[in-house]
């Protein structure tokens, strides 16, 4: 089989949609995150094409704001995997990182899909953090009465409030299972974005909000100080916002703050690894 990898065209979309659901049963994920995909104008969507027509398989190149390569959406028909489809395109990757002088890349897979970590492996990547994924189903919750009032901060307060948590995060500030190196350049777009939040009465600080699919969830990517705060005004917004969820990632160590999560209603939902090397 001969396999040719190119950039998904917007007329094609319906077809690489019909390839993640076939993919990914009920996931739905990348129609809803396709406008974002498309417009990306340094990463493409990628598709790989039996013989140059038949759209059997896609992913997404990304570049994060510290220059990392992040690659995701990676699916496969299910005809059409073990096939050598998967590896295509993990070549087009390195490929691409070296037309754009990106030294690292790196991706999450659960804890328990080995052929996606192995195909990782092949080319270079191997586990940087293990995390397990916490979610609120916010049916019947009640508002808070007390949230406290948490701000968006500048960049140097940012890269100060986020740095203070970066070992007890295992490396990485995760939205929407995008895992990202906690480091300055991240950090200082991160703040741009409005996403790194304080409350000055108790000095708590999180990294709060969403990468991408705001109708879903509202994300704790980290969180300091009063934890129950924290958690409250995730609730009050994720309520405000009427999102399903509030979901959160705990390095699957951290027993102690797992159940921090676990005492205010929240279940484990998946384990998951992020896996990084060089690009090259």
């Amino acid at each position: 089989m001969e396999l040719v990898v190119r950039t998904v065209t917007r007329p094609e979309l319906d077809k690489a949609v019909e390839v993640e659901e076939k993919a990914m049963k009920g996931s739905g994920y990348l129609r809803d995150v396709s406008e974002l995909f498309l417009s990306d104008e340094v990463g493409p969507l990628l598709g790989a094409y039996k013989d140059g027509e038949e759209l059997v398989g896609i992913a997404k190149y990304t570049v994060l704001a510290d220059h990392t390569a992040w690659l995701e959406t990676l699916r496969v028909a299910p005809e059409y995997q073990r096939q050598g489809v998967g590896r295509r395109l993990y070549e087009e990757f390195q490929k691409l990182s070296r037309e754009k002088g990106v030294e690292s890349m790196a991706m999450y897979t659960g804890l328990k899909n080995i052929p996606s970590y192995s195909l990782a492996r092949v080319f270079g990547l191997d586990t940087a953090g293990r995390y397990r994924e916490y979610q609120l189903d916010l049916a019947g919750v009640a508002m808070p009465a007390d949230a406290g009032d948490f701000r968006p901060v500048g960049e140097d307060e940012a890269v100060e409030l986020l740095m203070a948590l970066k070992e007890k995060y295992e490396g990485f500030v995760i939205f929407n299972r995008t895992f990202m190196r906690i480091n300055e350049p991240v950090i200082r777009q991160l703040a741009k974005e409005g996403k790194v939040l304080r409350d000055e009465a108790t000095g708590s600080v999180m990294a709060f909000g969403n990468r991408f699919l705001e109708k879903r969830s509202v994300q704790i990517a980290m969180m300091g100080g009063d934890y129950d705060k924290c958690i409250a005004w995730a609730v009050k917004v994720g309520l405000e916002k009427g999102v399903p969820q509030v979901v959160t990632e705990v390095p699957l160590d951290d027993e102690a703050l797992g159940q921090v999560f676990v005492d205010h209603g929240f279940k484990a939902a998946a384990e998951l690894q992020v896996m990084s090397g060089p690009a090259c």
